[in-house]
C-alpha cells in the first residue's frame, strides 16, 4: 500500500513538472519568433526596435511625376486636336478671292508676329488664321450681298468676330508663354505641381472654347454657301424655264415625222433611178439610134 502511494505521488510529481517545462518551452518559442520578425522588419538584434524607413518624399515625388506626365499627354493630345480641326476649317473656306479678314487678323496678333508664315506655323496661330479665311470666304459669295441677311437680322459682324477671336487668341499665347514648363528645380513640390497643372488645364479649355467658337463660324460659312447653291439653283430654273416643252415636243414630233417623209423620198428616188437609169435610159438610146 506505502509503495502504491509513493508511486501515484512520483507520477503527480513527474506531471507537475512536464507542464512547467512545457510553459518555459511554449513562451521561449514566443519570444524567439517575435525577435525573429522584428530582424526581418527593422534589422539588427532582436532585442533592438527600429522605426520603418521613411518613403514620404519618394511617394510625393513619383506622384508629382505620374501627374505631370498625364498632364503632358492630355495638352499634346488637346493641341493635336485643335490643330486639325484649324486645318480643316482653312480646308474648308479655301480658295478665297479676298484676303481682307485674314489681313486684318494678322494685324490683330501682336507686332512681334505679325506674319502669316509664323501664324502658320503656331498652333494657336491657326486660330486666328483659320477665322480670317472663314470670314473672307462668307464675303466671296454673291448671296452675302442679300437683303436677306439684314431683313431677317442674321448677318453676322465677321469684322468682329475675327477680332475677336484673333485678340483673344493672341492673349492666351501670352499665358501659355508665362507658364511655360514645370520649374526643373520644383518638379517635387506637390503645390507647384497643382497649381501649374490647373492653369495649364485651364488655359487648354481656353483654346478649346476658342476652337469651337470658330467651328461655329464655319458652320455659318457653309450655311452661306447653301443659302448660294439655292439662289444658284432659283436662277438656273428661273433662266430655262423660258424653254416652252410643249411647243418643243411638237416641233420634235413634226421633225421627226419630216425625217420619216424625206427617208420615204429618198428610197423612191432610189428606186426610180435604178430602174430608169439601169433599164429605160439604154433603151431610149438604142431607140433614137434606130
Amino acid at each position: 500500500m506505502i509503495k502504491l502511494l509513493v508511486i501515484v505521488v512520483v507520477a503527480a510529481a513527474i506531471a507537475v513538472a512536464l507542464v512547467v517545462i512545457g510553459s518555459w518551452v511554449a513562451n521561449g518559442a514566443r519570444s524567439l519568433g517575435a525577435g525573429i520578425g522584428r530582424l526581418i522588419r527593422g534589422g539588427g538584434s532582436a532585442g533592438e526596435t527600429h522605426p520603418e524607413l521613411p518613403t514620404g518624399d519618394a511617394d510625393a515625388s513619383t506622384a508629382t511625376a505620374d501627374a505631370l506626365a498625364t498632364l503632358a499627354d492630355d495638352l499634346r493630345a488637346a493641341r493635336t486636336r485643335r490643330l486639325t480641326r484649324c486645318r480643316e476649317i482653312q480646308e474648308l473656306a479655301e480658295p478665297t478671292e479676298s484676303r481682307r479678314y485674314l489681313h486684318l487678323a494678322v494685324e490683330t496678333w501682336p507686332e512681334s508676329a505679325q506674319d502669316r508664315d509664323r501664324l502658320s506655323s503656331d498652333s494657336i496661330g491657326q486660330i486666328a488664321i483659320a477665322a480670317g479665311m472663314v470670314a473672307d470666304r462668307v464675303t466671296d459669295y454673291p448671296a452675302w450681298k442679300l437683303d436677306f441677311f439684314d431683313h431677317h437680322g442674321v448677318r453676322v459682324d465677321l469684322a468682329a468676330e475675327v477680332v475677336a477671336l484673333a485678340t483673344s487668341a493672341a492673349t492666351v499665347r501670352e499665358q501659355v508663354t508665362l507658364l511655360g514648363q514645370p520649374p526643373t528645380h520644383l518638379r517635387t513640390d506637390r503645390d507647384v505641381v497643382e497649381t501649374y497643372t490647373a492653369k495649364a488645364r485651364l488655359l487648354s479649355r481656353r483654346l478649346d472654347g476658342l476652337v469651337e467658337r470658330l467651328d461655329a463660324l464655319a458652320e455659318y460659312q457653309q450655311i452661306v454657301a447653301a443659302i448660294q447653291r439655292r439662289l444658284d439653283k432659283r436662277e438656273w430654273l428661273d433662266r430655262v424655264s423660258a424653254i416652252d416643252e410643249f411647243e418643243n415636243e411638237v416641233d420634235a414630233q413634226w421633225d421627226t415625222t419630216e425625217a420619216d417623209r424625206i427617208r420615204t423620198t429618198a428610197d423612191e428616188s432610189e428606186m426610180l433611178a435604178s430602174i430608169y437609169l439601169d433599164a429605160l435610159a439604154p433603151l431610149a438610146k438604142r431607140l433614137e439610134q434606130d
